[in-house]
């Protein structure tokens, strides 16, 4: 019996859970509906931030705990399944995955193909690649270093002030975005839209910090991956990674790039690649499953240990609406 490939259907799980999430913050600032603690997945530079916040001073940010869960469930879940936020949660991926779905289908789009062929087989592609990938790294170090030169007051107070705001911040910044405003943040989005179509997860590749987070995670995971030699006859047909990696090359998959979305292990012909978690082998049916258990589990841990409901007042996020230039009537009634 041939199942349906796991991995799309948990990708358009968390993608319609995303609408969902964000259609409900949508009714929380324009009509006074509970505030979802979920929309602060959307901040994980405050996540990041609050992290290092609480290494360095002990205090855990009382606005945006949801944050720094969301980021730490997603460490944890690396360490126990691999770099799976990636492959399977992020939606940023899962968009960028489907224009290379439409780009294989889309007739007009072949010329993004054929492109795309050409570039992977340009034979300094792979010195390009390897060069393109450590952006992200640099960008990630720099963050962390910055943040963890702030004198222990400006930590506290950058958690009152702009932190504190970053989720209306944000939503603010992607409706005058969608109304016409911030231009050149559109082109960059549009080239990075196309770029996507031409080279799968163009983003996570080369630039996303936080994929390059999770990586430094994945070369620890207890979920190994790994291609047995003895049985591979070199067919290539695992070569299908969406982040441009060679399986057929490499003996253990667990480095910084690797997003355990187990492609290749599926279309392998001679079933050379396997997963194991502390040695024993798991299908990548198990494997998908375990993605929604474990991810899904930590949170509700950490719900249960009060590291996820905000500690702002009503008036308080009403305040920080209101402070950001919308002033919907429920907010107007309640601070007037």
């Amino acid at each position: 019996m041939n199942f349906p490939k796991p991995r799309p259907i948990i990708q358009l799980f968390f993608l319609i859970l995303t609408i969902w999430i964000i259609y409900r913050y949508y009714e929380f600032v324009f009509t006074g509906t509970p505030r979802p603690n979920a929309i602060d997945a959307f901040c994980p530079i405050v996540g990041v931030f609050d992290i290092l916040m609480k290494i360095k001073t002990g205090i855990t940010d009382p606005y945006h705990p949801a944050a720094m869960a969301f980021i730490l469930t997603s460490i944890i879940t690396t360490l126990l399944i691999g770099k799976v936020f990636c492959s399977y949660i992020c939606i940023v991926g899962t968009i960028t995955d489907f224009l290379v779905t439409t780009r294989k289908k889309f007739l007009p789009l072949n010329f993004f193909s054929r492109t795309g062929k050409k570039l992977k087989n340009w034979r300094f592609y792979p010195l390009l690649d390897f060069t393109l990938r450590t952006p992200k790294f640099l960008i990630l170090g720099w963050f962390i270093h910055t943040m963890m030169s702030f004198p222990f007051q400006a930590m506290i107070m950058m958690a009152q002030t702009s932190n504190a705001s970053a989720d209306i911040s944000l939503f603010k910044w992607w409706i005058e975005l969608l109304k016409g405003g911030h231009p050149v943040a559109t082109v960059i989005i549009a080239v990075l839209f196309t770029l996507s179509i031409l080279i799968p997860r163009f983003w996570c590749r080369y630039l996303c910090p936080l994929g390059a987070l999770y990586g430094i995670f994945n070369l620890f995971s207890i979920t190994r991956i790994r291609r047995k030699e003895n049985s591979c006859n070199q067919c290539k047909t695992c070569d299908v990674c969406p982040m441009g990696l060679s399986p057929f090359n490499m003996k253990e998959f667990n480095n910084t790039e690797c997003m355990a979305c187990l492609d290749c292990q599926k279309n392998c012909s001679t079933n050379s690649i396997k997963t194991t978690i502390l040695g024993r082998e798991i299908s990548s049916l198990v494997h998908a499953g375990l993605v929604v258990i474990v991810f899904f589990g930590i949170i509700e841990i950490f719900k249960i240990y009060g590291v996820w409901h905000t500690y702002m007042t009503r008036e308080t996020e009403a305040f920080l609406i209101f402070k950001s230039g919308l002033s919907p009537e429920w907010i107007k009634s309640l601070l007037h």
